[in-house]
């Protein structure tokens, strides 16, 4: 049989990504520098370059080790490359900022190149190559590449630096998946907006999924509409709904007890919230007297989300035990982190003597956790300019650039960096994303999962190709004489 909702659903799935292209691609998108640096070197700007994108830390949670997750090519590259420019707004942004805006500068040499082309619907002349969804590599390797003409590559740093987001939700999905196979996504109401929870949840199976790519959990209804292949809805009764009996003409213990009864009637399974009055005490006795009430249904079990939680963990396990009951579901929620997690099944083990494979972590919070560009400082910097390495210097260790047309190849437990001219014996870890401004990636979310499944342990380290290694060797000289230099003219009394 046909799919009825799949017209529907290859609909949504575009204008989901459409949303996330720059103001409808409003060329303006971009930082107020870009403008007055380029037309202030109309020539530079029209010369090819190279700019590479680097997470330059690690994300800072037990079991990381410095390791991340490649992520977001779907929803980043939307920003610019979803679909053409258009001629008309690329020439009403050029009045406005050349004739209105505070900053009157446009660099009208760099965008008359793209204006060169026929019609009204044009392309960058971009090419971005990088590591594919789910390869693993550690941080400070260049894990994307930007060439073009150097001009409009730079016009794509502030949203291409927002990498930074379903890459830490991936790495951070990965670290889940080792304390526990049975995570669960309760974090709908965690994400600024829609969109962005479904970026979330995208980033999140590719690095949480596994080789299977089983179908995860989720409580956005929207997720599983567009996606069925890859997320499955979770529901149950909420406390809203518990609240709604009581009145001051009842117990709360009754008025608890009789929401939680007609929910089990109706939908015949559920995870019942224990802790409106009291989780240890009015909210056991109910959950117990509810499962006593149904033995037509062995599908209900309870949700513990405040106070004691591996406690209540294991006071909700004896209880049942005690009366008999085979194990049920017991869903933990309240910040839960994978150190939570592992935290909750020791003490559970260490109390039961039985292994807690009917616990099910809820995590919501936990995936916007850390989730911000400094976590990480991604670093998007100019390494190349018509063939020529470039490099920018730091004063703090581990901010300087590595210099060229970068590419990465894997050779044992190390990605090897090196410039695009090179003949590197490894295996070429990046593939082309984008190909004169038209999205040519196309992998699907279950590989990505199985590339994030089996490249997780397989890169703990990162050296550089002799050509790259003698450009930085090379650049550090020079940059090492100008500065003693300098320091001994300044020292003399000397000026600029």
């Amino acid at each position: 049989m046909s799919d009825p909702f799949a017209a529907r659903r290859a609909e949504m799935r575009p204008e989901f990504f459409g949303k996330l292209f720059l103001l409808g691609g409003w060329p303006g998108a971009t930082d107020t520098y870009k403008r007055t640096m380029w037309a202030a070197v109309p020539d530079i700007a029209l010369l090819p370059a190279c700019y590479s994108l680097t997470f330059r830390r690690g994300l800072p949670e037990p079991g990381a080790d410095g390791r991340l997750v490649m992520a977001g090519h779907e929803a980043v590259l939307a920003q610019w490359f979803h679909r053409p420019l258009r001629r008309g707004d690329i020439e009403l942004s050029r009045r406005w900022y050349a004739d209105h805006s505070a900053t009157r500068a446009f660099p009208a040499e760099l965008w008359d190149a793209v204006l060169a082309q026929p019609g009204d619907d044009l392309t960058l002349p971009v090419d971005v190559w990088g590591f594919p969804g789910g390869q693993t590599f550690p941080a400070g390797v260049p894990c994307l590449a930007f060439e073009g003409v150097g001009g409009l590559v730079s016009y794509l740093e502030p949203a291409m630096c927002r990498y930074f987001a379903p890459v830490i939700q991936a790495t951070k999905a990965r670290l889940m998946r080792l304390a526990t196979p049975r995570d669960a996504e309760f974090g709908l109401r965690s994400a600024p907006v829609e969109v962005c929870n479904l970026i979330l949840l995208l980033a999140r199976f590719v690095g949480g999924a596994g080789a299977a790519g089983e179908p995860q959990l989720t409580s956005s209804d929207t997720a599983e509409f567009l996606y069925p292949e890859l997320f499955r809805s979770v529901g149950t009764i909420g406390h809203e709904m518990v609240c709604a009996a009581q009145s001051f003409d009842r117990s709360l213990g009754e008025a608890e007890f009789e929401m939680m009864d007609r929910f089990v009637t109706a939908m015949g399974t559920a995870s019942l919230l224990c802790d409106l009055v009291d989780a240890e005490t009015v909210g056991l006795e109910n959950a117990l007297r509810v499962i006593r009430g149904h033995p037509e249904t062995d599908r209900v079990g309870v949700r513990v989300d405040s106070g004691d939680i591996a406690g209540q963990c294991v006071l909700y396990f004896e209880a049942m035990r005690r009366l008999g009951v085979a194990p049920r579901t017991i869903v933990f929620e309240d910040e839960v982190t994978p150190e939570a997690v592992r935290r909750v099944y020791d003490t559970f083990r260490e109390r039961t003597g039985v292994e807690p494979t009917m616990l099910f972590p809820g995590a919501g919070g936990y995936w916007w956790r850390l989730v911000h560009r400094d976590t990480v400082s991604a670093a998007f910097k100019r390494t190349a300019t018509a063939g020529r390495p470039n490099v920018k210097f730091s004063n703090s260790p581990g901010k300087e650039t590595i210099p060229g047309c970068v590419r990465a190849y894997g050779r044992g437990d190390a990605v090897v960096v090196a410039d695009a001219s090179e003949d590197i014996d490894g295996e070429p870890l990046f593939v082309k994303l984008v190909e004169q401004g038209r999205v040519v990636y196309a992998e699907s979310f279950r590989d990505q999962a199985a590339r994030a499944e089996r490249t997780w342990d397989r890169f703990r380290r990162w050296e550089l190709s002799p050509l790259v290694a003698d450009h930085l060797r090379r650049f550090r000289e020079m940059r090492a004489a100008e500065v003693a230099a300098a320091r001994g003219r300044l020292s003399a009394g000397g000026g600029a």
